[in-house]
């Protein structure tokens, strides 16, 4: 539901200046069909597209796992963001200014926060790298030319330099920043001596988000000081997530706008990310030696079906490998692998053999389930009939785990190959391992009284006429949407905007409800109308048999009371009240 403090008038012009197709297509491919966009959903796992865009009511709903809203929403849980931030990303798309009243005092103090924070690692960030273009003999610069890395991804990749430990936090204290602000950006250090630079004497790779905005930094040690780590990372703060986080994923998301975009290549470290990218590969990013995590892989899932993991071929890299294929194909993923055998990593394999050579490496990549099977296999001697026991269990383990059933005999077959089993003992054994899923039964509703279970049908239909507009007049029915429910509640929204003479949508409707999966306000959302031949009769037909059953309940409700009555003049009361509801029953009749 909308902040309180935006405006309806704000949240209206916003909506109107993102539509929500142009929003989604820099996320998803969208195909036209009918009158809507259909695209595979981006919340969950699927292969055909079940996730639909009404470009006319300006919301998506997706058929499959339920999530509906308008462009806000979308925004919210593409970028796992909080409403006003998803509010501060359409108003950048589309140049409007956020309300300066927008927030509660609390969420103001956090705004400053974030907005000090990212003001002083824009200026971080080029003080950085103006270091490094101004001292081309400092020992940054000079490992940037050992490893030949060229000025156009100095500049790309805004790659700069800490000459000590004290510069920084002068400029930036000049600049008008507090040190309790330096540190809570995660660029300033404190110890006993005051504050000093976090990345004294090393290299900077700045690290940013999908925007392009940096967030954080990783530098690496270029001395041979014993005591310093090789790498020294920004920690979390309030704008930088390194669960979230992934190197070069704004250019990579810039490439899925320009709809230019198939396959990420997933590396391990910062030098082969930007070798990649020099060479033309820019679909590359990197997990920056850190375990990938089910918010990185949602993050690719939204830009692409398809990954290649090129990690490095130690036993890190392969434990890495092995971690990675389970988190992506989480989400659905299909995944190939690359071992370079001839190189320890990307950045050694480009200079040693060139663009074609590891362009032929990545064309070549195997199945990742195949990968598995066959590396794993490796850990076992086949020869000894309990390890190529163990080795089978594994083997059938991770088939059952990863593979649809049209695939499983593919890899069973080379599971045959390897451990010399007749495949039927192999399938018998795979079926006696697989874990059938239990999908947890919709529990049923109640079963509701007819006339109850009618007149709330009816309503949805009559609330779903006035929100696409079919009808106009809604004196006749205002009677129905007295009782203090959503659908009430829904009535009194959509009267108080026709009588405002404000113009609605279904987009509206997310800013001021919370909408959930199969709601009431969901299937009035989502109702499909008959032909308009039949429609108006269907209308009139309605409206009329609600009235009737709401006369009924309202008959059914004083005949009780009548019954109870302790007192003739009680008693009296009631008929003649039970006398003028029969009447209005039989005029609605006629």
């Amino acid at each position: 539901m909308a902040n309180v403090s935006l405006t309806p008038d704000f949240l209206e012009e916003l909506r109107a200046k993102n539509d929500i197709v142009d929003v989604a297509s820099k996320y998803l491919t969208l195909n036209r069909r009918g009158g809507n966009f259909w695209a595979c959903c981006p919340f969950h796992n699927e292969k055909t597209p079940s996730f639909s865009i009404k470009q006319d009511g300006q919301f998506f709903k997706c058929f499959g796992c339920g999530e509906s809203g308008n462009v806000i929403n979308f925004i919210m849980k593409m970028e796992n963001v909080d409403f006003m931030t998803a509010v501060e990303i359409l108003c950048k798309n589309c140049g409007m200014q956020m309300p300066s009243h927008a927030d509660s005092e609390e969420m103001q103090k956090r705004k400053h926060e974030r907005d000090r924070v990212y003001q002083i690692l824009r200026h971080t960030t080029e003080f950085y790298h103006q270091n490094l273009l101004k001292n081309p003999d400092s020992l940054q610069a000079k490992y940037l030319r050992s490893r030949q890395i060229s000025d156009e991804m100095i500049d790309k990749f805004q790659i700069g330099a800490s000459l000590n430990y004290d510069d920084l936090v002068k400029y930036l204290h000049h600049l008008g920043f507090t040190y309790d602000e330096m540190v809570m950006a995660g660029v300033v250090g404190k110890n006993e001596h005051g504050s000093y630079d976090f990345y004294g004497g090393r290299l900077l790779f700045p690290i940013m988000n999908g925007f392009g905005d940096v967030v954080a930094y990783s530098g690496r040690s270029v001395d041979d000081n014993p005591t310093h780590a090789k790498y020294k990372n920004t920690p979390q703060t309030v704008v930088f997530n390194k669960s979230e986080i992934l190197f070069a994923y704004n250019f990579v998301r810039d490439l899925k706008k320009e709809h230019m975009l198939d396959t990420i290549i997933i590396v391990e470290g910062h030098i082969d990310v930007i070798a990649c990218h020099q060479i033309g590969i820019s679909n590359t990013i990197g997990c920056m030696g850190t375990a990938l995590t089910p918010l990185h892989a949602k993050k690719i899932k939204q830009l692409v079906d398809n990954v290649i993991l090129c990690l490095d071929g130690d036993n890190a890299g392969t434990m890495a490998t092995y971690k990675a294929i389970d988190t992506l194909k989480q989400v659905g993923l299909n995944i190939k692998v690359v071992r370079l055998n001839r190189a320890k990593d990307p950045d050694e394999y480009i200079k040693k053999y060139g663009k074609e050579a590891f362009l032929e490496e990545l064309y070549s990549g195997q199945d990742c389930v195949d990968f598995v099977l066959k590396d794993s296999a490796t850990k076992y001697d086949l020869t000894s009939n309990n390890e190529r026991t163990k080795y089978i269990q594994e083997a059938l383990n991770y088939i059952s785990k990863f593979s649809l059933p049209a695939e499983q005999e593919i890899y069973l077959s080379e599971v045959q190959k390897l451990v010399r089993v007749p495949i039927d003992a192999l399938r018998k054994s795979l079926h006696s391992t697989e874990v059938s899923v239990v999908r947890p039964t919709q529990e049923m509703p109640a079963s509701d009284d007819i006339r109850d279970n009618f007149i709330r049908e009816s309503k949805i239909m009559l609330l779903s006429s006035m929100l696409y507009k079919k009808i106009k007049n809604f004196d006749e029915i205002s009677g129905l949407f007295v009782s203090d429910d959503e659908l009430s509640k829904l009535y009194e929204f959509l009267k108080q905007k026709i009588e405002d003479n404000k113009d609605y949508n279904v987009s509206t409707l997310f800013d001021n409800f919370e909408i959930k999966a199969n709601s009431l306000i969901d299937r009035v959302i989502n109702y499909v109308f008959p032909g308009d031949e039949v429609f108006s009769s269907y209308l009139h037909d309605t409206i009329q048999r609600v009235k009737i059953y709401e006369l009924e309940c309202e008959r059914d409700k004083v005949k009780n009371q009548m019954l109870n009555s302790e007192t003739d003049d009680e008693k009296y009361f009631y008929l003649n009240k039970l006398k003028d509801i029969t009447d209005k029953i039989n005029k609605e009749k006629k």
